[in-house]
């Protein structure tokens, strides 16, 4: 027997109200997203991407259809209930980094933790696991202002998987760093992926989404393609060359 879906949408519809407007984000769209999938999802500015991913990380519900999510209906959950699935399920990576400037790198990535309960010690030794795995733990006590844009989004990659998430979902994850940066991030989120992470990233680029397994291309909050990547482009010398530095 095969291993069923993390993620399934089935007829998935978004409509929000504009004054006296009623306006469809998404049009029924029907999902699946597998255990160990990198996937990314493209299309233009209001094509319901933004929406199909505040959807997949709980943020928002939605109008009609349903949502399975490791195997959990989520679709019809209460404030609460998805404010759960969300801390224990879900890890979420930002465009622009959502660090807070005054707690240093540690504690960025612990703070989330304390939402969970349990001790300090272990939530102190689960942050420090996290930054090592992602390669900064030289950086522990350094600020955002004292680090790069690379490092500071790999801090906020470390503090999406503290969490020990199911999915990992990244929002134009590179959309604020320079190639080089960006590089180093794919290289981290292509590593996690190879180590069993499933991955389902946003972005406008077409050369991020060549470093995914697959590709889901919406349109007026339609799903109007989805295929395999079939050279997909390998980020790790990038990622080497950049620790290699940092050493």
């Amino acid at each position: 027997m095969g291993v069923g879906p993390v993620i399934e949408l089935r007829g998935i519809v978004k409509t929000y109200q504009i004054g006296s407007i009623p306006v469809t984000a998404l049009a029924g769209i029907d999902l699946q997203v597998f255990p160990g999938e990198m996937a990314a999802i493209m299309g233009p500015s209001g094509s319901g991407k933004s929406t199909l991913m505040n959807l997949l990380g709980c943020l928002d519900r939605p109008t009609a259809g349903e949502f399975v999510l490791a195997g959990r209906r989520v679709a019809r959950l209460g404030d609460d209930q998805l404010a759960e699935v969300r801390n224990r399920m879900i890890g979420f990576v930002f465009q622009n980094y959502n660090l807070l400037p005054r707690l240093t790198a540690l504690q960025n990535v612990e703070l989330p933790l304390v939402y969970r309960g349990g001790s300090g010690r272990r939530r102190r030794a689960a942050a420090v696991e996290a930054l090592e795995r992602v390669g900064l733990q030289g950086r522990l006590h350094h600020r955002p202002s004292q680090l790069s844009g690379g490092q500071q989004q790999r801090v906020a990659v470390a503090r999406a998987l503290a969490g020990r998430p199911q999915v990992l979902l990244a929002d134009e994850p590179t959309g604020n760093l320079d190639t080089r940066s960006g590089t180093e991030v794919m290289a981290l989120l292509q590593e996690l992926n190879a180590g069993g992470m499933t991955v389902v990233l946003v972005t406008h680029d077409p050369r991020i989404a060549e470093h995914c397994t697959r590709v889901v291309r919406v349109l007026d909050g339609r799903i109007v393609g989805d295929e395999p990547v079939a050279d997909r482009r390998m980020a790790a010398a990038g990622r080497a060359a950049v620790e290699g530095e940092g050493a």
